[in-house]
């Protein structure tokens, strides 16, 4: 106190802010030899608007320095995590991910990886939960394309709000609208891959407005009359019988055919048995890993219940099965007794004759109607008449839910 800063300092920059009476803000300074820190200084005035003191901060470059230091680590972590979760990504919605020796579902892939480095748009049909994300997926995962996969549920999304969540919306366009305004999925799909979920469900109207777009890849927000030019690949899919929607004049046909310059087809699980033990093996060990259980024993009988067993929910429905009979194994042991009991009940219908190879019922209509209402009600059972629960147990829409409770009269099951 009392002494010149200058014998402590001979860099001091007080002595500036003194001169000059404005302030210094983060300034790499050095105010003795070796010595490096970041400083600020600010000058004080009294009433009389006289300067009267200077007040400094300063830090230590050597904190900055391993503040820095362990930054540029984290993001070295960050990027190592996100590249395993990218491979991660690429390997469960990969070529070599897809499990099958079924010939139909080798040719699909074999179509699916000529065509991937394409732009021909693909249209992929086969019943629901045969995997047709799966291969959308691995299609954009092997185009090269350098763009986002977007994917997009066409019967998810209510009619009225379709066209704003493909072509987005300025603000102000609709009542509700964002301030600011929305981008739709063609416009976040820009230089990639759009993956049309359902498109056979898409509004008639709607229908006219893709295909306008799919001509020339120009699109325009909702309330706007600027244009933009996309570069999107479409992969379209669909579950129902798109031809005979067209018969109908549910599906326009020249949509489907500007869609479906390559058509890949998925077939059902039962008709690809020779996959469900490997299927049902690489389940058991995703969710036992997930799940952090360890399955030390496997009923080999299950094997055959699953492959007699009609799978009218497909990969999807094997999936969610295995994952049960995985979470609720007791001692990680999977026996017979854990299956479900409507895919024990549901064998009948559709049981095999091992010496002709024949159904023990040759009416395959009324197989599959006894199947559907076994399923139905043990669904509805299990989930205490909700509706709702019924129709998630079954993997179904509610849509169809409802229509197949109707057609069978099972209405007295539910819960008012």
């Amino acid at each position: 106190i009392g002494t010149y800063i200058g014998d402590f300092f001979p860099n001091a920059l007080t002595n500036e802010v003194f001169k000059n009476k404005k302030t210094i803000k983060d300034v790499l300074h050095q105010p003795v030899e070796g010595k490096k820190v970041f400083l600020s200084a600010v000058p004080i005035f009294n009433s009389s608007n006289q300067m009267t003191a200077v007040i400094t901060t300063d830090k230590d470059i050597h904190d900055i320095d391993e503040i820095m230091e362990r930054l540029k680590k984290e993001e070295k972590k960050s990027k190592y995590y996100e590249v395993r979760y990218k491979e991660q990504i690429a390997k469960q919605y990969s070529f070599s991910g897809i499990i099958s020796k079924n010939k139909k579902v080798i040719e699909a892939i074999t179509l699916s990886q000529r065509v991937a480095p394409s732009n021909a748009k693909v249209m992929i049909t086969g019943e629901s939960g045969t995997g047709k994300d799966v291969f959308a997926t691995s299609i954009h995962n092997a185009s090269g394309r350098k763009g986002k996969y977007i994917a997009v549920n066409c019967s998810a999304i209510p009619e009225e709000l379709l066209e704003s969540e493909l072509f987005g919306y300025e603000e102000g366009a609709f009542t509700g609208a964002k301030k600011g305004g929305k981008i739709g999925k063609f416009e976040l799909a820009n230089n990639g891959t759009l993956f049309l979920d359902e498109v056979g469900e898409m509004p008639f109207k709607m229908q006219s407005k893709l295909l306008r777009v799919l001509q020339d890849g120009i699109i325009s927000r909702l309330g706007s009359d600027k244009t933009i030019e996309t570069d999107v690949r479409i992969i379209a899919a669909t579950n129902i019988d798109i031809r005979s929607a067209m018969d109908k004049d549910k599906f326009r046909s020249d949509l489907y055919y500007r869609l479906a310059v390559v058509n890949i087809d998925l077939p059902p699980l039962r008709e690809r048995k020779e996959d469900i033990k490997e299927l049902t093996k690489y389940f058991v060990k995703e969710f036992s890993e997930k799940e952090n259980i360890n399955i030390t024993s496997f009923d080999e009988e299950i094997y055959n219940i699953f492959e007699s067993y009609f799978w009218e929910g497909n990969i999807r429905e094997l999936r969610n099965v295995v994952q049960r009979i995985v979470v609720l194994s007791d001692d990680g042991r999977i026996k017979k007794e854990d299956v479900p009991n409507y895919i024990v009940n549901g064998l009948k219908p559709i049981e095999m004759n091992e010496k002709n190879d024949k159904f023990t019922s040759c009416d395959f209509n009324d197989s599959i109607k006894n199947l559907e209402i076994k399923m139905l009600t043990e669904a509805i059972k299990t989930a205490n008449g909700s509706k709702t629960n019924a129709a998630k147990l079954l993997n179904i829409n509610r849509t169809t839910f409802y229509y197949k409770i109707k057609l069978y009269n099972l209405e007295h099951l539910l819960k008012n």
